[in-house]
């Protein structure tokens, strides 16, 4: 079973779920879960939330689990995020918080992590450890410490972005536009709209402006501005005249 598959077959079922322990309380459907705003500036201790809506700053000092989270400005979470539906216009960072030197591990994946069903960003996400659902979109830009995987994902790529691993069933990685973004992430030659990636693996896999060391899949198409290591492929590969592939396998014949 691929990567990608392994940690997609682990994903928590919201609706299912019988309990979440945070900080040592537990927490069933049953109890009543409440709504949670926040209106220009403020911040939370984290927790369980039915709807958190935030338009503006915010910054939540734990772990956050909700049915729904939806910002439209600046979210900076101090611990993981789980929801069913995660909805971003503005920015998103997860991380941790760091008291002293004596903190800073350096090695490894965070521990932290992102998990929903639906998740859309237009802006940036940022998150040192994995990010995982069942469908991704993104337009703006990302950098992710781990895993990315959903069922399907659609990242429309403005600026800068990378993560160590993406997999899936259906991926697309293009170019993106919108009038939106379009002065917030000016793209230059130092700020080139560039997915750096270590492996990418699926079943359907198209890229536009990705590096990438390993692209592994049944069908694959590789769009303009691409350089990739080694591409496997079982069904099909195409190969734009403007990117680089250094090896071709064809795995149909394995």
């Amino acid at each position: 079973m691929p990567g990608w598959a392994a940690a997609s077959a682990s994903k928590l079922d919201f609706e299912k779920r019988e309990v979440i322990q945070l900080d040592n309380h537990i927490v069933s459907p049953s109890d009543k879960k409440s709504n949670y705003s926040i209106i220009g500036e403020g911040s939370s201790a984290g927790g369980v939330y039915a709807k958190v809506k935030v338009v503006g700053d915010s910054t939540f000092n734990n772990d956050l689990y909700c049915d729904q989270f939806k910002c439209t400005g600046t979210s900076v979470i101090y611990g993981s995020l789980e929801s069913n539906d995660i909805n971003i216009t503005g920015t998103l960072t997860l991380t941790e918080r760091v008291i002293g030197p004596e903190d800073e591990s350096g090695s490894g994946v965070s521990g932290l992590h992102a998990k929903a069903e639906k998740m859309k960003v237009v802006g940036e996400f940022h998150l040192p450890g994995d990010c995982q659902a069942e469908n991704i979109k993104l337009n703006g830009r990302f950098t992710v410490g781990g895993m990315l995987t959903a069922e399907q994902m659609t990242l429309k790529i403005m600026g800068p972005s990378e993560a160590m691993e993406i997999g899936g069933s259906i991926i697309s990685v293009k170019s993106g536009r919108g009038k939106l973004l379009d002065g917030w992430f000016a793209s230059n030659a130092s700020n080139p709209s560039i997915l750096k990636v270590s492996l990418i693996e699926g079943d359907d896999i198209e890229l536009e402006n990705t590096v990438a060391e390993v692209v592994r899949g049944d069908k694959i198409k590789i769009g303009p501005g691409c350089r990739i290591g080694t591409v496997e492929y079982r069904s099909s590969l195409q190969i734009h005249s403007q990117s680089e592939v250094l090896v071709q396998r064809n795995r149909s014949v394995d």
